[in-house]
């Protein structure tokens, strides 16, 4: 198995109260397989990814279980001997590149920043650049990546994003919500994009979104979370046709034209 969290819990500290943020979180992903978390906003998606990534913040803690990327714990690893692996075995496409990049520095700059943190010379990271954001729909390369992000449209944004998450070829792509705010033409680009590497990268991917009508384009398996928890985990197959869960089914109709039940009788 290539990556698993397993009975995984999260407290917030208020003074001397603990108030829980996931409870009893446990999913799997394999190798080259696209896996999706679905819930709404609030739902603890996010917190999942962040726990993964060693990203909580200082008064958010995990309080228990454990986090395992090829039956190594990760989640007990020093900040040290994680940066060993972010960026370049398991990587992370942020929610909105408006705010996630940096507006001083460069867009190429910031794709070529992981590159060089994991032992390329500039010469190879600025090919590197390069390649993935054509390979990430972007035209005009050398012009896009000389940019700064404001300089730039919401959809250019995100394919900086992509192709700074994939500088290092990692085996596990976390995309949160990479399709939001985006408007509907770019978002089926992106979901190209998101296929295209599932098809000739052969990695893996845990998407996090709110939309199920991308993670029945992209995924072959769901969990969806609610209030913290995993209330229902299938195969996007059997979620569409049998949902087990009131909150799954709300979500599903929810994507269904003048509310009619989408994929069901």
């Amino acid at each position: 198995m290539l990556f698993q969290i397993n009975h995984l819990s999260v407290d917030y500290s208020l003074g001397q109260k603990n108030l829980p943020l996931l409870q009893d979180i446990s999913m799997s992903i394999d190798e080259g397989e696209f896996v999706a978390l679905v819930g709404e906003s609030g739902s603890g998606k996010t917190m999942t990814s962040l726990a993964t990534m060693h990203l909580l913040p200082d008064n958010i803690n995990i309080k228990g279980g454990e986090i395992l990327f090829r039956d190594k714990k990760i989640s007990s690893m020093t900040e040290k001997e994680f940066r060993s692996i972010s960026g370049k075995d398991i990587s992370m496409i942020f929610q909105e590149p408006m705010t996630s990049l940096n507006p001083l520095i460069r867009v190429g700059k910031q794709i070529e920043e992981s590159g060089l943190v994991h032992g390329m010379s500039k010469k190879e990271a600025r090919s590197r650049a390069m390649e993935l954001a054509s390979q990430s729909g972007l035209t005009d390369t050398a012009r896009i990546l000389a940019s700064f992000p404001h300089e730039l449209s919401g959809g250019m944004k995100q394919r900086i994003m992509i192709a700074s998450a994939l500088m290092n070829e990692p085996q596990l792509l976390i995309a949160d919500e990479p399709t939001t705010a985006l408007d509907v033409s770019t978002q089926e680009e992106i979901i190209t994009i998101l296929q295209k590497l599932r098809h000739q990268k052969k990695i893996a991917m845990l998407l996090i979104t709110h939309d199920f009508s991308v993670v029945k384009k992209l995924c072959s398996r769901v969990y969806i979370m609610y209030k913290g928890k995993i209330v229902e985990s299938a195969s996007t197959e059997e979620v569409f046709k049998n949902p087990k869960h009131e909150y799954t089914k709300a979500l599903i109709d929810a994507i269904s034209p003048m509310g009619a039940t989408y994929g069901r009788k």
